[in-house]
């Protein structure tokens, strides 16, 4: 992990209405760091990833990117998206497109690159993620963990600065949750910049330099991950942790 902070994200506000879901996010991102966000449901997390990649409009704040500048303002998020990389717990794969074609979709017509290059890439990556034999496969004969690993495949084949995972562990079944961690974790040790949102307290516990937990739209604690799980300072994380039996 570098010094270097890649990401930095200011004052960051956003409602819905008469909901103020976030409410002033402050917090910097370093370049090969993996944050992970901890919190109970409604909190705020999954809105603050949505956020940083223009799925959400903010309401205050900047959003800054080492090398871009500020992500909706001096670069446009329509080619955030592309350094920003995100992966949902649902897949959002194209069920009438095979795996290889679901790949290529973006890098080739966002980002006008070469078929074969794009190919090319695309193979080494399902070899890493152990499914290159599926290449030819439609999402419908995929398991869930497949279908997931496929996408994390997709939004790698982007070329993205930093990667964010809101949930992606939480539509599968217990057998398939490793497989993507176990994909997660060599994104961790190659050293890609991670935003990871997680209900997987062991795989924090091992992946994470940083835990941010979260409120009701704040950041209301934020450290190592050997400090929070071991002595939490706020109650409400003690709280929460308790609840997985973790702290008492």
């Amino acid at each position: 992990m570098s010094d270097e902070v890649l990401l930095k994200v200011s004052n960051l506000k956003k409602d819905f209405g008469d909901i103020e879901a976030l409410r002033g996010i402050d917090l910097d991102v370093k370049k090969g760091e993996v944050v992970v966000i901890l919190g109970p449901s409604g909190c705020g997390k999954s809105t603050f990833l949505r956020c940083l990649n223009g799925l959400e409009k903010i309401n205050e704040g900047n959003i800054y990117l080492e090398g871009y500048g500020l992500l909706g303002k001096e670069i446009p998020f329509e080619k955030v998206r592309g350094i920003v990389g995100m992966v949902f717990q649902s897949y959002e794969l194209f069920p009438h497109l095979n795996v290889i074609n679901n790949i290529m979709l973006g890098p080739v017509k966002a980002q006008n690159r070469k078929k074969e290059e794009v190919e090319k890439q695309a193979d080494e990556l399902l070899n890493r993620v152990g499914l290159y034999n599926r290449k030819y496969a439609y999402p419908r004969e995929l398991s869930g963990g497949q279908k997931q690993r496929i996408a994390i495949v997709r939004a790698l084949c982007m070329n993205p600065e930093i990667m964010l995972f809101d949930e992606v562990t939480a539509a599968l079944d217990p057998e398939m949750v490793r497989e993507v961690l176990m994909v997660l974790l060599e994104l961790a040790k190659n050293g890609m910049t991670m935003v990871v949102v997680t209900h997987e307290l062991e795989f924090a516990k091992h992946v994470a330099d940083k835990i941010v937990f979260m409120e009701e739209g704040r950041i209301v604690e934020m450290s190592s991950p050997e400090e929070f799980f071991r002595s939490p300072k706020t109650e409400r994380a003690k709280s929460f942790l308790a609840s997985f039996d973790l702290y008492k």
